[in-house]
């Protein structure tokens, strides 16, 4: 089973996107960075694929800087590839750039931070926003204005030097979108519309005349026309200071915009599934701009005043010269990608990601390149091959094939009644697709599929695995379903696993057993190809992917990385990958190969692997960590994960989002080593809380979801 991920600390901003409820059901259920002793090899992060999730754009001075899922990266003078940028930690989301003076400002959601080298090294500012989820800026002189997610507005008179609050009249404290207009500030929220202060932003009030959405993503301004864009009723205008607002999305074909930019008379609208927009006449009309974007997903915009820069939710950072959009990637070295399966086929290995559509390496990972020739849907959930042929299956456009090693790609989708693919598999001369609507299977290399779903009644199929005469398909809520006629008939497995183990992710074999892995039921085992079923471990742990060498069983799991069994799931041991959310797994021989949700393909020995789990060695950490709790949503308890390199007084805190605090679950001194606790919030309402740990120079601040 291979999805889009909703990964670490931007659960707050995904809650306020519609696209977050239109991911996968398991993405819904599921919601150790534990490096390896550097006696023996470690996990590589191969150079690729490219791309992955941009949420903020600077392109005001020399360098070009992008703010990833995993951290901020730098592009020298503008020039790729890409090199990570410390902020302290990697996992330190920035979500909005300014400038003011020489300084460079990034809002993050662990307070705020300053670069005076243009992006080149930061200072945390240790000031009132130091606990604050900091969305928006907005510069006029000396005055610096700061919106915060559930924190209000604060404003500096010293271009950064000191903050304070500043939000008097101000009713929702939701501030996502800031603009200064002259000495006038307009401030964009979640749940009041627009506020305006014409005191330079020490008292604010409603300016929502004609406004019809309140819920404002961002703020632009052409001339002395004002433009927002709203989370549900596309592009307002006003012509009158913010006085009274009007509609403007003639020629947008879906009303939610994420993000604005206006350069000169050229005004953009970022859509988060139908790309961009460009209009020339303030918003009368506009003009779809997707040339070279090969994920339309937009959420992030940047100028240097020559070029323009693009965001996107899974395809990384696009370029284009001012004027009408078209665009071209410029990914390299930025490997933060969502890679939902791996194939190694012949001397190659595949790759389909989110976004990105398909990569391929010839040479262990040093290298990729995109293969995407006439694939007209860059979501590829699924590849397999047959015979020379490749296939992908992709997220909305059906089964693509490639007889020249995926150099071109050709539609092979006939009879599909589902085009959305979710599994491949093959054996001899049948080809299986499983589908949003059940198997499909074809005996002609993909020029043709006939349903093959007779006999299951959970017809939204995760995976797909062929055991000697059987074929098996998990599903999501159903259980397995299994096939002794290549597909002809099926039956549910008898005495299927509990409730938790009805949301099949994975299939692997070892000798005559089979194994599933499931969303939040763990690992099972079965001995006589399904009829029955027992725990093999792994217990509330969401596994999404499996397979086996040489009688070991390795897992991928979301929020535990890869874990490791070598006596058929009895006791399970982490393999100290540097990333916790694993999606599939490829073998090439000598190594194995992982795709992560956001950090690309990692390469192992598969030697090294099986070792580490035989001398039952202890990974030592080699930095300070916090990693994201999990379950996260959570009700009332979860787990969370930290792990220390040296002796040092460690506390771990938890705060609400007002910096009160709530509970202290560590205040000692700790030796080296990785630590687990469990935070109880049955006394807590439900919301968003942070929880930080600090240990001598180091801080770290994640935030988690109560969901009654």
């Amino acid at each position: 089973m291979h999805y889009p991920i909703l990964t670490r600390g931007q659960f707050h901003r995904s809650l306020r996107r519609p696209g977050f409820f239109h991911l996968h059901p398991v993405l819904l259920l599921c919601m150790l960075l534990v490096p390896n002793q550097q006696s023996r090899a470690q996990w590589v992060q191969t150079s690729g694929p490219n791309g992955g999730r941009v949420y903020a754009i600077w392109a005001a001075g020399p360098n070009l800087l992008a703010s990833t899922q995993r951290g901020l990266f730098l592009a020298t003078n503008g020039q790729t590839p890409w090199t990570q940028v410390n902020l302290g930690s990697p996992t330190i989301y920035v979500n909005t750039f300014a400038s003011a003076g020489s300084a460079v400002f990034a809002g993050t959601d662990a307070g705020l931070f300053v670069s005076s080298n243009s992006g080149a090294s930061w200072v945390v500012v240790d000031s009132a926003l130091s606990l604050e989820s900091v969305e928006a800026f907005a510069v006029n002189g000396p005055y610096v204005l700061a919106g915060t997610q559930s924190g209000g507005l604060f404003r500096s008179t010293n271009t950064g030097a000191s903050w304070a609050q500043s939000d008097s009249g101000l009713t929702v404290w939701n501030v996502f979108a800031l603009l200064s207009r002259g000495t006038r500030f307009f401030a964009g929220t979640h749940g009041g519309g627009v506020y305006a202060s014409t005191d330079s932003g020490q008292s604010w009030a409603p300016y929502n005349t004609g406004l019809t959405d309140l819920e404002v993503n961002a703020l632009a301004a052409v001339d002395t026309t004002l433009f927002l864009a709203a989370e549900n009723y596309g592009v307002f205008v006003s012509s009158n200071n913010g006085a009274s607002w009007g509609v403007a999305d003639t020629g947008l074909p879906i009303r939610h915009v994420r993000t604005l930019l206006a350069v000169g008379n050229l005004l953009l609208a970022g859509d988060d599934s139908a790309g961009v927009f460009f209009s020339t006449n303030k918003a009368v009309t506009w003009t779809a701009a997707n040339a070279g974007l090969t994920d339309l997903r937009v959420i992030s915009f940047g100028t240097d005043g020559t070029h323009l820069y693009t965001g996107t939710e899974y395809g990384g950072i696009f370029v284009s010269p001012i004027g009408p959009p078209a665009w071209t990637p410029i990914n390299a070295g930025l490997t933060n990608t969502y890679v939902n399966t791996v194939l190694w086929t012949g001397s190659n290995l595949f790759a389909g990601t989110i976004g990105g559509g398909v990569w391929t390496t010839s040479d262990a990972g040093a290298t990729w390149s995109a293969e995407n020739t006439g694939l007209a849907d860059a979501n590829v959930y699924a590849l397999a091959s047959n015979g020379s042929s490749l296939f992908a299956g992709t997220l909305q456009g059906g089964v693509f094939a490639s007889g020249n090693g995926g150099a071109s790609w050709n539609p092979a989708s006939s009879g599909l009644v589902s085009t959305s693919i979710t599994s491949l598999a093959s054996s001899g001369t049948y080809l299986y697709a499983g589908t949003y609507g059940g198997v499909f299977v074809s005996t002609n290399g993909g020029t043709s599929w006939t349903s093959a779903s007779a006999g299951i009644t959970v017809t939204y199929i995760n995976t797909l695995a062929i055991m000697r005469a059987n074929i098996f398909a998990g599903t999501f809520g159903g259980g397995v379903f299994r096939s002794v006629n290549n597909g002809a008939s099926w039956s549910p497995t008898p005495g299927g696993p509990p409730t938790f183990g009805a949301v099949i992710n994975a299939f692997a074999t070892i000798d005559t057993r089979l194994f599933i892995g499931t969303a939040l039921g763990g690992v099972y085992v079965s001995s006589d190809s399904g009829q029955s079923w027992s725990a093999a471990g792994l217990t509330d742990t969401c596994v999404t992917a499996l397979t086996s060498f040489g009688g070991t069983l390795i897992a991928g799991t979301l929020g535990a990385g890869i874990m490791v069994s070598s006596d058929g799931g009895a006791t399970w041991n982490p393999a100290g990958l540097p990333s916790d959310e694993v999606l599939s797994f490829a073998q090439s021989g000598t190594d194995l190969y992982a795709a992560t949700s956001g950090d690309g393909v990692w390469r192992r020995p598969l030697s090294d692997i099986l070792t580490s789990v035989k001398d039952g060695s202890a990974p030592q950490p080699l930095s300070f960590a916090l990693q994201q709790n999990y379950p996260n949503p959570f009700n009332p308890s979860t787990t969370i994960r930290y792990q220390v390199p040296s002796s040092a007084h460690v506390t771990l805190k938890v705060f609400t989002l007002l910096g009160q605090e709530v509970a202290t679950l560590a205040d000692e001194r700790q030796e080296a080593g990785s630590y687990t606790v469990t935070f109880d919030g049955s006394r807590l309402a439900s919301g968003v809380y942070l929880y930080r740990l600090t240990a001598g120079t180091y801080a770290q601040t994640r935030k988690m979801l109560i969901l009654r």
